[in-house]
């Protein structure tokens, strides 16, 4: 038996030869779907420098920072040497300033006296940062920009249940309406939900757009440059999502590994979808939606570990700790995140013992009865619990 899990738990979490999470061969396999009562989700984040700024028990709301990740900024090229007409070796001689010291935008770099000094050239630092290095064989200085922040959002309003190196558990009383696709990190915002086109207000500073239609060029393009910073909407036209470069975003062709640094292209808002097509969304679902108006929630494109979602922190009675996932029979799941994120599948049960993941985590896993194309033949497919979403839990 032993062998057998340890080849089934390479798929339990994402690695360089794992399967994409989002394909559009899949899509007719994936739905858009209810969950509501007490959630937890998992808040997790990557990058050069990350700070967590909750402790387990601390009551958070859905836009409180979890986290803080700071990143290396943006590193300009100065071409000193081609700009006073110089050797690249005689660049360190005209420095003023050295390797290692900060500069604010428009301190000076480098400068060259001409004709006993009466004459001077002078170059001036185009940003803040650190002078990194000077090259001598290009005649390159190089300034880096100050680090970048981005928060993490909490996602869901409650209480922090964990605190990990790299991740934040967080558990509170919420609706959560899952897309089939999505692209962007964690914002917040009051939801404003718009019919048809013209409905969409002018001002939308701050907010997420809910669209009842599918997304069309225009519309794309008013929601992104009014100060919107998401939009959930039933579909976007085939022919939209390649003239605004959202394909790519949506599906992109490299997948990072867990955890690891992503290259995907960043939307410039974040995305989530209900459908990828001109079909408008199901009516139960945006019946749903359409009852959030005004309210303030959370929007996920994607996030490592985390599926497109919408939620609204719910006010009342949190009704109790969330239970263990108990799938006795067959039931039906959706998938949160690694292979096959979105699509709703079977399960037969839950694996009687607890599984190592390479990390070396343990976790419980359920063993499904779909998902073959993601497996080895013979093998039978298996999810962490934490990974999945049940759909008992909406009437």
């Amino acid at each position: 038996m032993a062998p057998t899990v340890t080849a089934l738990t390479r798929r339990l979490e994402i690695g360089d030869d794992a399967a994409p999470e989002s394909t559009r061969d899949d899509l007719p396999r994936r739905r858009a779907t209810i969950e509501r009562g007490r959630l937890r989700r998992w808040r997790r984040w990557s990058g050069d420098y990350a700070v967590c700024a909750v402790q387990p028990g601390q009551t958070v709301a859905a836009g409180h920072n979890v986290a803080t990740i700071y990143r290396k900024g943006r590193v300009r090229a100065i071409d000193v040497a081609g700009a006073l007409g110089i050797a690249p070796d005689q660049v360190l001689k005209v420095l003023v300033r050295k390797p290692g010291e900060q500069v604010v935008e428009g301190d000076l770099l480098a400068e060259q006296r001409l004709f006993l000094g009466g004459r001077k050239r002078r170059i001036f630092s185009p940003a803040g940062g650190q002078l990194l290095y000077a090259s001598t064989s290009s005649g390159l200085v190089y300034v880096s920009g100050p680090p970048t922040e981005a928060p993490v959002l909490a996602h869901v309003g409650g209480q922090v249940v964990t605190v990990g190196a790299d991740s934040v558990l967080v558990e509170g009383n919420a609706i959560s309406i899952a897309g089939v696709a999505g692209a962007g990190r964690a914002v917040g915002g009051r939801l404003l939900v718009a019919a048809l086109p013209r409905d969409v207000p002018p001002d939308l500073t701050g907010s997420v757009v809910a669209c009842a239609f599918p997304l069309d060029e225009a519309t794309a393009r008013n929601i992104a440059t009014r100060g919107a910073v998401g939009v959930i909407a039933a579909g976007i036209e085939s022919q939209a999502m390649v003239r605004l470069g959202w394909d790519e975003v949506l599906w992109p062709l490299v997948r990072p590994r867990f955890g690891g640094p992503s290259n995907d292209p960043s939307p410039p808002i974040t995305i989530v979808l209900l459908s990828v097509s001109n079909d408008e969304a199901p009516e139960e679902i945006w019946r749903r939606v359409s009852a959030l108006n005004g309210r303030p929630v959370s929007l996920l494109g994607r996030e490592p570990g985390a599926a497109p979602e919408l939620v609204a922190t719910l006010d009342g009675p949190s009704g109790g700790t969330p239970a263990h996932v108990t799938l006795e029979g067959m039931r039906s799941i959706r998938l949160r995140s690694g292979p096959g994120a979105g699509r709703v599948v079977s399960v037969e049960g839950l694996l009687t013992f607890p599984v190592q993941l390479p990390s070396e985590f343990e976790v419980q896993a359920a063993r499904l009865d779909e998902l073959d194309e993601y497996c080895p033949t013979g093998t039978q497919p298996i999810v962490a619990c934490r990974d999945v979403q049940s759909l008992s839990t909406e009437p």
